[in-house]
């Protein structure tokens, strides 16, 4: 019994022994490799934690500096960092972290914006596109109501409207600053807009004016293909000719149809534009039964001027309107409305006068027809001249302010989607317009509203039918061309 305790306490003192040798050699000999190995460790994980990988460090010899005593350790793998960590790392381009994720959300879903916002901009834009042919067919059944005075009194109430949001968005109205200027150009554009359309419907017939006026989503395609570099590739074309292919059936322009008369569908046409401003400035004048149709009149050279110039600059508005998509809506909706209020009040007080010289003018010259003059007979020039007014009555009141309150929601609606939708895409889409046009005008109308008689306006209706088809299935087209087109695989398409 006493050797076995001896042999214990000899074990024990000999564990014991080694043990205390053990601690002083991890203590003495490896006191710095240990420090090393912690000074790596620490400093390789923040390597990792920021993203920055640092070779320097991870061939370190003090790294594996342990002395043989001692267990093997394994080396700590170190991660190599991603691109995605190098770039929320990267602080020296001055993007945030909200920043990097809100571009990668965008690659997830489109290049343009998440594919759920994406297509409830495309609802908006449809519906802001029903909303300019019902604001133009409600102007239509009311003549009597002036142009220039609705104008002005839509940009009143969307000036009205913009000071709240402006207010309770706490946005400057000047712009923020890089986007100033863009901001004034865009509200002088506006006006300028306003101008040419009323030289271009105010003096050509709406079968010349309407097909020019229409080109406007081609010229802004091509302008964002240059400016943003927009997607245009074969499917693209094929949509944009299904469209212009429409356009000719509906508008029928004089050259292609020589004999055809004007049609109120044409007329209405040719007085849609980008925000849904009134420009009903034609006055049509009701034939006679025993006149013939209508052989070709000269053409007025500034009207024809204006009417060219007029799409570009609705796509010089849509382009500056995009590249101000960070600005708030309601500092694009500040300066639209001040730019059609200037070019209003100037037509309300100048141009509206000297139409009205021009008619007194030419009554004097005239000598008034006895059967004419009957109680029951309105002489249109009279509605005509007497049109310079405030509005006159409930019915009027209701009219002006239906159009001003989807003139200004067409404004919103365009410049909120115009933050997702390129916009090529956004005026292909807006072409709806014309569908929604054609719908009302067989709704209102009933398709008899032209001279023609028998045959010949039997086939008319049908080319309207066939012009409204094109167009839908463009819009169609252009709505799904994400489903169809892969820009990766198949750039050229």
């Amino acid at each position: 019994r006493g050797r076995k305790q001896s042999s214990l306490s000899s074990a024990s003192f000999r564990s014991a022994t080694s043990y205390a040798s053990f601690r002083s050699c991890k203590s003495i000999k490896s006191f710095g490799s240990r420090a090393s190995f912690k000074s790596v460790v620490s400093r390789d994980n923040v390597s990792v934690r920021t993203g920055i990988a640092n070779e320097g460090y991870q061939d370190n010899l003090s790294f594996y500096s342990f002395n043989d005593d001692l267990p093997s350790l394994a080396p700590v793998n170190v991660v190599t960092p991603t691109q995605r960590q190098r770039s929320v790392s990267n602080s020296n381009n001055g993007e945030t972290t909200s920043d990097f994720w809100d571009k990668e959300l965008r690659k997830d879903g489109d290049e343009d914006g998440p594919r759920t916002y994406k297509y409830l901009a495309y609802l908006a834009v449809i519906v802001a596109a029903s909303a300019v042919a019902g604001s133009t067919t409600v102007t239509s059944q009311v003549p009597s109501i002036s142009p220039w005075v609705l104008l002005v009194y839509r940009s009143l109430l969307q000036l009205v409207t913009s000071f709240p949001l402006l207010l309770g968005t706490r946005s400057n109205c000047l712009g923020p600053p890089g986007y100033r200027w863009r901001l004034y150009l865009t509200g002088l554009l506006t006006g300028f807009l306003l101008l040419a359309l009323y030289l271009a419907i105010s003096s050509l017939p709406p079968r010349i004016v309407a097909p020019i006026l229409m080109t406007t989503p081609v010229l802004t395609m091509l302008l964002s293909c240059v400016v943003f570099g927009e997607h245009t590739g074969l499917y693209r074309m094929l949509t944009t000719t299904l469209f212009l292919a429409g356009l000719v059936l509906l508008t029928r322009p004089p050259p292609l149809f020589p004999n055809d008369a004007t049609d109120q569908l044409q007329v209405d046409l040719a007085q849609y534009n980008l925000y849904g401003y009134p420009t009903h400035f034609y006055q049509p004048t009701p034939p006679s039964p025993d006149t013939p149709l209508p052989l070709a009149q000269p053409v007025d050279t500034l009207g024809l001027v204006a009417a060219l110039v007029a799409p570009f600059l609705a796509a010089f508005i849509v382009i500056l309107t995009r590249q101000c998509r960070e600005v708030h809506f309601s500092v694009l909706l500040f300066w639209s409305a001040l730019g059609s209020l200037l070019v209003g009040c100037i037509g309300l007080y100048t141009l509206r006068q000297e139409e009205d010289g021009h008619e007194r003018s030419r009554d004097g010259r005239e000598i008034p027809d006895p059967a004419s003059t009957g109680p029951d007979v309105v002489n249109p020039t009279n509605i005509h001249s007497l049109s310079n007014r405030m509005f006159k009555g409930p019915t009027e009141w209701l009219v002006a302010t239906l159009v001003a309150i989807l003139g200004i929601f067409v404004n919103v609606a365009i410049i909120k989607a115009l933050q997702i939708v390129p916009p090529g895409k956004l005026l292909l889409l807006k072409s709806s317009e014309v569908v929604a046009g054609y719908v009302l005008h067989l709704c209102v109308w009933g398709g008899a509203t032209s001279v023609s008689v028998g045959v010949l306006g039997q086939s008319l209706q049908w080319l309207d039918l066939g012009g409204a088809v094109c167009v839908g299935l463009a819009v169609v087209f252009t709505g799904v061309e994400d489903f169809i087109v892969d820009t990766k695989r198949w750039r050229w398409f």
